[in-house]
Parts: structure tokens; sequence; C-alpha cells
């Protein structure tokens, strides 16, 4: 009956009618019917049903079954845990037993070894502190020094920048005194010209001539008497400039003297810094390799440790620091089995 709908389903849809006219509800309607007759044929069909309903209760088993596998593995790992913890505080409070005498040798020897390394740690770690402050206590040193030699300095550079400044007015006034004498010499040569030509006039008198010569030389005196004036005052400035170019080169000497010690000290800070990073430097790779050691020494008691909480978990030494663990593995065991009781019992 299903193929005979199916096969009309199939032929509606190989239908040369025209797509636009077939309604869009008509392929719902037709699925409809096919469900409602499945369901109908299942609701007869009592084998069917006790079949699915096998099926349906095998993978609820299953499910159930995983799902308390699964609670046993998580309980499990619980009392490894309580049992690695068993195992530590029984070290720690110094339990000691015959049947666990094995297990205690090697913590012991593992101890030692631990206990050898943290010292060693311990050791570098006050050499790396210390060379920490040598290398404050250096740097603080070096520029205190650096610092008064720039302090000492100081004076002759402002006094170099003085210095420098009255070469500089100095040379400012030698121009303009080279310059004035430049203009005395030629007032002087057109008085001198004025003379000349007073004296070969043909157009003034004797007298008037005598007259304007008069003035013009006493004008020429004047002149010669300003320039000689002026050109002495140019010597006074010569003579200076070489004091202070002299006095210039000395104070130059000096602050080159700082620099040198400066840079020197500078110099030397690097240098020290160097050696003491470089020492640091090895220490921490040391450090690194004594703790990897450690954490491997603490790897290796974590089995042991292990070990040694089932011993302590089979004898149930007698101990108050330890009951309450004895108390939680006995909780798991007693979930653990329950649970395997229900495993069964599906």
């Amino acid at each position: 009956m299903i193929d005979s709908i199916l096969s009309i389903v199939s032929l509606q849809e190989t239908s040369p009618i025209p797509r636009e006219g077939i309604p869009y509800w008509t392929l719902w309607f037709f699925l409809c019917i096919i469900i409602l007759l499945i369901t109908f044929i299942f609701l007869r069909d009592k084998s069917l049903r006790q079949r699915v309903n096998l099926f349906l209760s095998k993978a609820k088993r299953r499910l159930i079954k995983t799902h308390l596998q699964t609670k046993i593995r998580k309980e499990k790992r619980k009392k490894d845990e309580f049992i690695m913890e068993l195992g530590i505080k029984t070290w720690k409070e110094g339990i000691r037993d015959k049947k666990s005498e094995k297990i205690d040798k090697k913590l012991e020897t593992l101890e030692e070894s631990r206990n050898r390394s943290q010292k060693e740690l311990e050791e570098i770690n006050s050499k790396i502190k210390k060379l920490d402050n040598q290398l404050t206590e250096s740097g603080e040193k070096h520029d205190e020094l650096i610092e008064k030699q720039e302090g000492d300095k100081k004076p002759f550079q402002e006094k170099l920048d003085e210095t420098k400044e009255k070469e500089r007015l100095i040379e400012l006034h030698l121009i303009q005194k080279q310059k004035e004498i430049e203009d005395e010499e030629k007032s002087l040569m057109a008085a001198e010209k004025e003379v000349k030509d007073i004296e070969l006039s043909s157009n003034l008198s004797e007298a008037n001539k005598k007259s304007q010569i008069k003035e013009v030389k006493e004008k020429i005196k004047k002149l010669e008497t300003s320039r000689e004036k002026i050109q002495k005052e140019l010597e006074e400035l010569r003579g200076k400039k070489p004091e202070l170019e002299k006095e210039i080169k000395n104070i130059q000497r000096k602050i080159n003297d700082y620099g040198r010690t400066i840079k020197k000290i500078e110099k030397e800070k690097k240098e020290i810094r160097k050696i003491i990073l470089k020492e640091i430097k090895e220490l921490r790779k040391d450090k690194s390799t004594v703790q990897k050691k450690i954490k491997e020494t603490e790897k290796q008691k974590e089995p042991l440790f292990e070990d040694l909480g089932k011993v302590i978990d089979k004898l149930r030494t007698d101990n108050k620091e330890l009951t309450p663990l004895y108390s939680q593995i006995d909780k798991i065991n007693k979930r653990v089995q329950d649970i395997e009781k229900q495993i069964q019992n599906i």
C-alpha cells in the first residue's frame, strides 16, 4: 500500500502538467497522508513495535551504562588524588612502617637531593641579589663622579663663554675702528686735495687763499689728531686679542681635561656593568638548571607518594591526621561499589 502511494507521489512529481498549475499545499497533503499510514501500520504491527521497543531499550541501557562507567572513572580519579594526599601527609607526619621501607628510602634519597638543590638555589639567589646591589651601587658611584666633574667643569664653561663673548666684541670694535681710520684717511685726502685746489685757484685773491688754506689745515690737524687717537685705540684692542686667545686656549684645555675624565668614568661604568650583567646571566642559567632539577625531583616523588598512600590505605595506620583521608577514601569506595552494582543490574 505504501509502495502504491509512493508511486502516485512519484507520478505527481514527474507529471508534465506545468508547475504553476499545481497548488503548493498538495505536496504537504500527501506527506501527511504517508505519515498517517505509517503510524497506522506501526500501531497494527505488534512485532514491529516490540522490535522498536527492544532497540530503544538496548540503546537506553548502553547510554545509562556509559554514564555510570564515566562516574566510576571520575570517582577513581578522586580516589587517586586522596591516595596521593594520604602518601604526602604520611611522609610529612613522619609515619613509617616496615612495609613501606623501600618507598621511604627512595623518598629520603630524593628529599636529600631536593634539599641540596634548594640550598644551591638559595646560594645562587643570594649571589644574584649581591650582584644586583653591586650594579646599583657602581652605577650610583659613577654617576656621582660624573656629576662632580660636570659641576667642576661648569665654572670654566661659563668663563669660556664669557671670554669668547669679549673676543667677539673686540672683533666688532676692531672692525669699527678700522672703518673709522679708513674714513679719517679719506677725509684727510679730501682736505689735502682741497688745499691744492685752493692754491691753484685763479679766482681767489691771495688773502682769501691764505684764509681758506689756514681753515683747511686746521681741519687736517684735527683729522690727524683724531686718526692718531683711533689708531691708538685700535692698537690697544689688538693687544688685548692675543691675551684673550691665550685665556680661551687655557680654559678650553681645562674643559677638555674634564671631558676626558668624564668619558673615562663612563667607560669604566660601562665595563663594570657589562661584567656584572654577564655574571648575573650565567647565574640565572644555573638557577634555571637547578629549578628544573627540583621540579624533576618533585615529579619523581609523585608515584612514590601514590605507592606510599596505597600501602598506608591498606594498613590503615592509626593516626588522627590521616583519619579524614581514610573517611574520604571509604566514601569513594562505597560509591564505586554502588555504581558497579547498578551496572550489573542493567
